[in-house]
């Protein structure tokens, strides 16, 4: 029977392992996908009967991994997925009889799903969708509305588009629309935060919304390392500290100017008209017969008939003028505020040591190398101020203990207590587990002798009840029926 059951539990085994490993091992045809683009993958996998497995919602396809580029192959070449959007695929397909106005519309479709695709393939994007509003172009409007755009980005969980990917996104669209100029595209995230409004605020000259905190600190931070490094290379390091507030300029001005030179007069228009009529009194007309045929000239008119002659000049002057635009960017810094402390000299040692300060023109010579190097300008109204105080040293650290023999033991109690526990679980294999594997040994003999001593029985014609007796009388005193079957085996031999 333990045979058989082992067989059994073999074969078992070896066809489990054998369904495992045959099992397909599936991985990521597509993820991501929309609806109509996972209804076309699916189609397409019943059609071939290829195996296959949805998840996350049905946006991701698993399939074989051995045919996994196979598939996407196949499916690229029949236009699959599309991105969730038409695009210039659209014009494959064309019908007589498309109106003008069909064939605008679809170009608008296609270069909407076409500019989608592409910002989907960033890495931070999981969808996006693109609005275009393109204006109709006639020659019967003297100023066209301009193009204009809106862009709406899903992005994967945890990521976020930095400014310059913004950027990247509202140049890239600006650049595919005829007319399209960037400050005309829109950036928004699903959350309906605007993201080109930093953009806005950044080209102003100004930092974007929260990051104004953050650009007067590295402004302020900056300007502490410069003057705290100056003075480490001559002092020490540790010897000088020093603290900059930086007051920042937030308004933006634009300013236009016009000058009026007087004595630049310069020509506007000129305009001249001249006419002339001369009038002859001596008689004219056609040569006759015999001046034709002697080739006499014609008489020439008199020149001393009436004539007028008459010439107009329109000039218009205007005064030179100059117009000028400047802008003048925020950010900038409307005062700097700088504090500086420098350690001076001690003298003596011990308790009787004491501070000497530095000297004033020490000091002095200080404060005009840190007023070039922030750039002091007195008159915004800069301050700066340079002391030197006593530094307080920080206490020097206590040397170590020497380990005594009760920590010695409390580092290695741990390692003990595992010790222990090791030890007792021998002592518990030695003590119990032991005895009790060597009765279980002792038995297997007795059944063994008990099956020969009932054939013996059999054989030499010893009924049943007595086998039966003997077999109960070995249970009941087991080293005893031992002892004989030894002496009967050492007898046989």
């Amino acid at each position: 029977m333990t045979f058989l059951a082992l067989t059994v539990g073999v074969i078992l085994g070896t066809g489990l392992l054998g369904v495992w490993v045959a099992r397909p091992q599936y991985r990521v045809l597509f993820s991501n996908l929309s609806g109509s683009d996972g209804g076309a993958v699916v189609e397409y996998l019943k059609a071939e009967k290829i195996p296959y497995r949805m998840g996350e919602g049905g946006t991701t396809v698993e399939v074989d991994a051995a045919r996994v580029y196979e598939t996407r192959m196949a499916l690229a070449a029949r236009g699959v997925p599309q991105g969730g959007g038409v695009g210039f695929e659209i014009f494959d397909k064309q019908t007589l009889g498309m109106t003008d106005f069909v064939q605008r519309l679809n170009y608008q479709r296609a270069l909407q799903g076409e500019l989608a695709r592409t910002i989907g393939e960033l890495s931070a994007v999981e969808a996006a969708r693109v609005h275009l509003a393109l204006p109709e172009r006639s020659l019967f409007v003297a100023e066209e509305r301009r193009p204009s755009a809106s862009v709406v980005v899903k992005l994967r969980p945890g990521r976020v588009l930095a400014e310059d990917q913004i950027a990247g996104i509202v140049r890239l669209v600006a650049a595919s629309v005829e007319g399209l100029r960037p400050a005309d595209v829109t950036v928004v995230d699903i959350n309906g935060q605007v993201l080109t409004r930093e953009l806005e605020e950044s080209a102003a000259g100004r930092p974007a919304g929260q990051s104004l905190l953050a650009f007067q600190r590295e402004l302020e931070q900056g300007y502490v390392e410069r003057i705290e490094s100056m003075l480490s290379r001559v002092l020490g390091p540790g010897h000088a500290l020093a603290r900059v507030t930086a007051t920042l300029d937030l308004a933006q001005v634009e300013k236009t100017e016009e000058s009026f030179d007087p004595d630049r007069v310069a020509v506007k228009n000129e305009k001249r008209t001249r006419e002339k009529n001369v009038q002859s009194a001596a008689a004219s007309g056609a040569p006759g017969v015999n001046a034709t045929l002697t080739n006499e000239p014609a008489p020439a008119p008199a020149e001393d008939g009436p004539h007028s002659e008459r010439e107009d000049a329109a000039l218009s002057y205007e005064v030179s003028k100059i117009t000028s635009r400047r802008v003048e960017q925020s950010g900038g810094i409307r005062k700097l505020s700088v504090a500086v402390m420098i350690d001076g000299t001690w003298q003596g040692e011990g308790a009787a040591r004491t501070f000497v300060p530095r000297p004033s023109e020490e000091v002095d010579r200080y404060r005009e190398l840190i007023k070039r190097a922030v750039g002091f300008n007195e008159e915004r109204g800069d301050q700066i101020e340079v002391a030197s105080a006593p530094f307080q040293t920080p206490p020097a650290p206590e040397a170590p203990e020497a380990p005594t023999m009760m920590s010695r033991l409390g580092a290695w109690s741990e390692v003990l207590w595992r010790a222990g526990g090791l030890v007792a679980i021998l002592v518990v294999a030695l003590l119990v587990v032991r005895p009790f594997l060597l009765a279980m040994a002792s038995r297997a003999p007795i059944g063994v002798a008990t099956r020969r001593v009932e054939a013996r029985a059999l054989t030499s014609g010893v009924t049943a009840l007595e086998a039966t007796s003997l077999i109960e009388l070995a249970r009941r005193n087991p080293e005893q029926t031992a002892h004989v079957i030894r002496q009967w085996v050492a007898g046989a031999e």
